[in-house]
Parts: structure tokens; C-alpha cells; sequence
């Protein structure tokens, strides 16, 4: 399974799409490179080891978390800084969390010390999203923070796409952080009508926009053979019917009751209490309700944030599915609609996942 997983995953899609929520759908060709990272395929790292050096003009790095580590991507930051390209990072300061601030300051500092542009963003607003934007094109997102554990160890959807028009969404995202203009409600896409497939649909996130949680429910609502869910962290708030968390829920359980095999892999979070009795509350509702749920081996992180739709459809990023993630934080994601080769690499990497899962009860 591992090595028929290994050569899915050995993908470069290069399709004519059109682009959703930036003004007029036009098509024109994109790459896209799906970034899968399991136990023996890391994928993640080894791309950015050759798409920063590859970069001629700029970075732009946000980041919930980058760590000084033994792996070179630091290094190859400075690198490209002193033959001329302009560095731009911001990593997550926390005025709830001295831990956060304390491990990414001294990459705050390194990069200081060498003269590339380098803070943390407002500390009273949680930036959770790991993008990367390498010249004004080339868009690297999903799940995997800056750290060993990332690169190394955990299971990760990422994705890498070339085109100037999802790069320009997410420069112009960044610089709004980076120039401190990202006001509540300042990236709200507006009404995203998928019309035409097969296409893309750039979905960056700060406090109370919702754009994430708009196009999942409608890519959900619109299911008819399948959703496969990883997610690392999911919640239910009885108490509070009208969260966000609580629609996306009991979409997957409106699937599931017109026929739609809905299945949803959830990481134990055996490292964090709070996080572990969330997702096993939400694990608990959905299979009260019919719905598959199955949580991962208790010694392994899926730190994925990934929904796949009919065999088509993928949407995935950073964003967890809780209360904060869903609509107060900065969270960059993507939804890619109508390209099943794409969706097929996502799948084997569900399958790999859902059959070393444990059930619920």
C-alpha cells in the first residue's frame, strides 16, 4: 500500500482552470502539485528545498510556527535574501500562549540578525495558517508548520499551485497582515459561485470572515457519492447551535442520510486533553447521527486539514474545525473543484490513513 501511495503521489497536474472570487473566471494553465506527507513520503520539505532556491524575486512566509531546526530551509531563507530576493516573515505571537511567542523567537531573531524582515503579528489575533508565496506565483499551504515534528514525523496535506492570480490573492493577504490593515471582515471573498470545472478557489481567513466555512458547505451540500474527512481537530458545541463547527457537522450527517458515504478520520490528540475530549465529543455526535468515524494510533499526529468530495473535489489548508480556526483566526486554505486526478492522490492518502484507524467505540 505504501509504494502504490508513493508513486500516487508522484503528481504534477498541469490543467487549463478558471479561478473563482478574483474578478472575471478566465482559464489559463495551472500547476498543481499535490504535498502528501506520511510516514516514509515526506513531500512537503523536499519541495520547498527546491522552490526557494528557485526564487528570483520574492518570499513571503506566514506561519503559526517556524522553529530553528536541523533542516536547512532557514539557511536557503538567507541564502535567497543575500543574492537580492526580497524576504518578508511573519510568525504567530500570542498573548494567550508564552509558548507560542517563546519558540518562534529566536527565529524571529536569527532572521533579524541577517537582515531580512522578519516579526510577529498582532498578539491579540491568532495567525494559524502556513503559506508560503515564492515570487508572486507560486503558492505553498496546508497543514505543515515549520518544525521537526512537521517535516519528519506527523501526517500533512499541503499543495503547491503556479498561477499569478492565486498568487496575487495571497501577496495581497499577507501584506494586509504585514502592514497591520487585515481588519475584521477585510478579506471576505464575497459570493464564490462555483460555475465552471474545472476551477480553483483561494480562500484566506482572518476574524470573522467565514469565507472557508461558505465554500465547504456548499461543495458539502452539493455531495452525492462520497466526503472523506481528516482532521485534526473538530468540535461540537451543543450549547451554542449556530456555531460554524456545528453547521459543517451536521452537513456531513445531511450527506449522510441522502445516501452519501461520509467517512471522517480524526487525529486522537493524545498530547493535548482539551483537544482529545473535543474531538471525541464530535466523533461521538457524528456516529450517533450515521456517520464512519475512526481516530488515529495514539502515538501518531494527523495534523492534515483535508475534505474530499465525489472522487473531484478537495479543499484543504490550515484551518481545524473549532470555534477559533472557523472565525477568529488568520487561516489560509484552498478549494481545487472538479479535478479527480488531483482528488485521487488526496484519496490514497485518506485510504492509507483509514485503515490503520481505530473506531470510536
Amino acid at each position: 500500500m505504501k509504494k502504490r501511495l508513493q508513486r500516487m503521489l508522484i503528481l504534477v497536474v498541469w490543467l487549463a482552470v478558471a479561478v473563482t472570487g478574483i474578478g472575471a473566471e478566465t482559464a489559463t494553465q495551472v500547476r498543481i502539485v499535490p504535498l502528501i506527507d506520511i510516514t516514509g513520503v515526506r513531500q512537503y520539505l523536499a519541495h520547498l528545498e527546491s522552490a526557494i532556491p528557485a526564487a528570483r524575486v520574492s518570499i513571503d512566509i506566514l506561519s503559526s510556527n517556524g522553529e530553528l531546526t536541523d533542516d536547512s530551509l532557514w539557511d536557503k531563507i538567507v541564502a535567497a535574501a543575500g543574492r537580492g530576493v526580497a524576504v518578508r516573515v511573519i510568525l504567530d505571537a500570542s498573548d494567550w500562549s508564552e509558548s507560542i511567542t517563546a519558540k518562534n523567537l529566536p527565529t524571529i531573531e536569527f532572521l533579524k540578525s541577517h537582515g531580512i524582515a522578519a516579526k510577529f503579528d498582532d498578539p491579540t489575533v491568532t495567525t494559524h495558517a502556513k503559506l508560503v508565496v515564492i515570487d508572486g506565483r507560486l503558492v505553498i499551504l496546508g497543514s505543515s508548520n515549520w518544525n521537526t515534528h512537521a517535516f519528519h514525523d506527523q501526517a500533512q496535506a499541503n499543495i503547491a499551485i503556479d498561477d499569478s492570480r492565486i498568487g496575487g490573492v495571497f501577496t495581497e493577504y499577507f501584506s494586509r497582515i504585514w502592514a497591520g490593515t487585515l481588519i475584521p471582515g477585510g478579506v471576505d471573498m464575497g459570493t464564490m459561485e462555483i460555475s465552471a470545472y474545472p476551477t480553483l478557489i483561494p480562500i484566506p481567513d482572518g476574524p470573522e470572515t467565514k469565507n472557508y466555512t461558505r465554500v465547504l458547505l456548499d461543495l458539502l451540500n452539493r455531495a452525492q457519492v462520497s466526503v472523506y474527512v481528516v482532521m485534526y481537530r473538530a468540535s461540537y458545541y451543543p450549547a451554542y447551535k449556530d456555531s460554524l463547527s456545528n453547521d459543517i457537522l451536521n452537513a456531513l450527517i445531511a450527506a449522510a442520510g441522502r445516501g452519501v458515504e461520509v467517512k471522517v478520520f480524526l487525529d486522537d490528540c493524545a498530547f493535548y486533553p482539551e483537544s482529545a475530549k473535543a474531538n471525541q465529543e464530535a466523533a461521538y455526535y457524528l456516529v450517533d447521527h450515521g456517520v464512519a468515524v475512526r481516530f488515529d494510533d495514539p502515538s501518531v499526529t494527523t495534523h492534515a486539514k483535508l475534505v474530499i468530495i465525489d472522487g473531484r473535489d478537495v479543499i484543504l489548508g490550515s484551518t481545524n474545525w473549532n470555534y477559533y480556526s472557523l472565525e477568529k483566526n488568520n487561516e489560509a486554505d484552498i478549494a481545487v473543484v472538479g479535478i479527480p486526478k488531483l482528488a485521487a492522490a488526496y484519496t490514497q492518502f485518506f485510504a492509507f490513513l483509514w485503515r490503520r484507524g481505530r473506531p470510536v467505540r
